[in-house]
């Protein structure tokens, strides 16, 4: 079982610069757990990479997915 919870915005103020995003488990799938991942200054942040990785750990089998060519490697 998987358990992602966002938001679209980070404030009031339709501010998408930054989203909090909380995943819990997916272990059996192989998703690592006890991370707090900061993607902040990172170029390539786009929040459809994480969807990807998070398909691609359960087998579904896309090579792309939004604006995602390639899942986050640290999930």
């Amino acid at each position: 079982t998987m358990l992602l919870f966002l938001s679209s915005m980070l404030t009031g103020s339709h501010d998408a610069s930054q989203l909090p995003v909380v995943l819990v488990g997916g272990g059996a799938a192989g998703v690592q757990g006890g991370q707090v991942l900061n993607y902040r200054d990172q170029s390539e942040r786009q929040l459809c990479r994480l969807f990807l990785s998070l398909m691609q750990k359960l087998d579904v089998q896309v090579s792309a997915f939004g604006d995602a060519t390639r899942p986050l490697e640290e999930v």
